[in-house]
């Protein structure tokens, strides 16, 4: 069978949080299954309770049979920009240098996790992002356990920019993307990204949209800064909406809506993690 016509599984794994869609392939691929779990972990950080129950839905027949896409959420990756070295040619090089700045800003931890450096042309900043090796080995095992194809495996920032690119100016804007307990921004260039920055958030989502704003604001007065694009849960909109007189941009940020139309596996899982949260 042509890869075109088998039916795509996104799921989206979250400490808090499990969501999957199943997009029926084809000339106009649909949505034929939704799923969306909360997760009740006495680990909140660890991803044992999210592998569990994904596991559980994979031997589902309802979940079977398809090609899979991972997005996982932000609170397990970092992130940095590594500048150009014109000295480092070779690939092993680029990525020991990666390694190197990862572990200088967020200590030994990391220092064993699988990365992964963006591709961009020569004397451009890239992009890395360091995931535990551990929770990509059970994702993997999982997939293969149910005789599941995992076509793509990505952390939630670099998912939701693909999602939303769109909607984004081509440069001189940041793009924010937040879920539970963590946000993640990127600062888009003239040439990519330049800045990157995650950060733990907490429970109390009217502050921390207080903190969101301010932070709008700052950058919308600053003309090189540009502006502040959100991705961020429903529940963020509405409550941005009703203190704010239902202004769009309220704050100096644009909340991100999505569109009408056909949606691919990736824009059908954003839209499913943010009407769950």
């Amino acid at each position: 069978m042509s890869p075109l016509w088998h039916d795509e599984i996104g799921v989206y794994l979250s400490p808090h949080r499990l969501c999957l869609v199943r997009m029926q392939r084809g000339v106009r691929p649909k949505p034929i299954a939704e799923h969306e779990q909360a997760l009740e972990s006495a680990q909140a950080a660890g991803w044992s309770a999210p592998l569990d129950a994904l596991e559980a839905l994979l031997a589902q027949p309802a979940w079977q049979g398809a090609h899979l896409r991972v997005v996982l959420a932000d609170h397990w990756a970092r992130y940095t920009i590594v500048p150009w070295v014109a000295e480092l040619s070779s690939t092993e090089e680029q990525l020991a240098h990666a390694r190197q700045l990862l572990t200088s800003i967020y200590g030994e931890v990391v220092s064993d996790w699988d990365l992964r450096l963006s591709q961009t042309p020569p004397q451009t900043a890239r992009v890395v992002c360091t995931i535990p090796v551990a929770l990509l080995e059970g994702i993997r095992a999982a997939c293969a356990k149910h005789a599941v194809k995992l076509t793509s495996l990505q952390p939630q920032l670099i998912a939701a920019y693909e999602a939303w690119r769109h909607c984004l100016p081509p440069s001189n804007a940041w793009f924010v993307t937040v879920e539970q307990g963590s946000l993640a921004a990127a600062r888009i260039g003239q040439h990519g990204w330049d800045r990157v920055h995650s950060v733990r958030i907490g429970s109390d989502w009217t502050r921390e949209l207080k903190r969101l704003q301010t932070f709008g604001r700052l950058a919308s007065n600053i003309p090189e800064e540009g502006q502040v694009f959100v991705d961020a849960p429903h529940a963020w909109r509405e409550v941005a909406a009703g203190a704010a007189g239902a202004s769009a941009a309220a704050g100096g940020l644009h909340w991100l809506e999505e569109e009408g139309g056909p949606m691919t596996t990736l824009q059908r899982l954003v839209r499913a993690r943010r009407l769950a949260a």
